[in-house]
């Protein structure tokens, strides 16, 4: 047996889910989920793609186990506190999950939350909403409502206006200035220093709608 064969044989003792978990977790983060692929995950792990196999059927289990991991990352505060300082916290965490895994955020953003660690999120979330005395469709309303806006919020700032491709033309600052004068006054608070209080903002006045008086 070659060393390369011995040291893959030996990984493939020690491997595990949680193992294959956190090093997909890594390399998306490094590499983009379009450049994932198990082949590589194998290389980085040095193991053969079967080992793999052995604990994850494929790829979108993969994802699975990620989102699962992420979500099951969300504490809830304790019911004690206010209603509003609970979801608060919740679309903070949510949007630090976006902010940190921002490669595969996209994925988690249009991931159904069907397993068991997701219904268990979203049913929380929902008895949050129940004891704010909301009945349950206008509960299931707003848990929509405010799944819109963390994700639209978390897909801009890891994904969105400031990362994206420019035009090859693009109007120069002082014809922008003297055509479109009211966008060359807004664009300065459109940068990541800005963030912070845009995402405050519109939460604020997302909950003051949600939140009976």
């Amino acid at each position: 047996m070659s060393n390369t064969t011995h040291q893959k044989a030996k990984t493939k003792g020690s491997l595990s889910k949680e193992l294959i978990v956190q090093t997909s977790m890594a390399m998306i983060e490094e590499i983009g989920v379009e450049k994932f692929s198990l082949r590589k995950l194998a290389e980085k792990l040095n193991c053969e793609p079967m080992s793999i196999y052995y604990h994850l059927k494929n790829k979108d289990q993969i994802f699975d186990e990620i989102v699962d991991f992420l979500i099951s990352s969300i504490q809830f505060e304790s019911e004690q506190l206010p209603i509003k300082q609970q979801l608060i916290s919740i679309a903070q965490q949510w949007r630090m999950l976006a902010k940190t895994y921002s490669n595969f955020f996209p994925v988690l953003a249009v991931h159904q939350l069907n397993t068991h660690t997701g219904s268990q999120f979203m049913n929380q979330v929902l008895a949050i909403f129940q004891n704010a005395g909301l009945p349950i469709q206008q509960g299931s309303y707003f848990l929509r409502i405010l799944n819109y806006y963390l994700i639209g919020a978390g897909i801009d700032e890891a994904k969105g206006y400031q990362l994206g491709s420019s035009a090859t033309q693009p109007i120069k600052a002082e014809e922008l200035v003297h055509q479109y004068p009211l966008l060359a006054q807004a664009l300065p608070y459109w940068t990541t220093e800005h963030y912070d209080e845009i995402f405050n903002l519109g939460l604020e006045m997302l909950l003051v709608r949600i939140l009976p008086n």
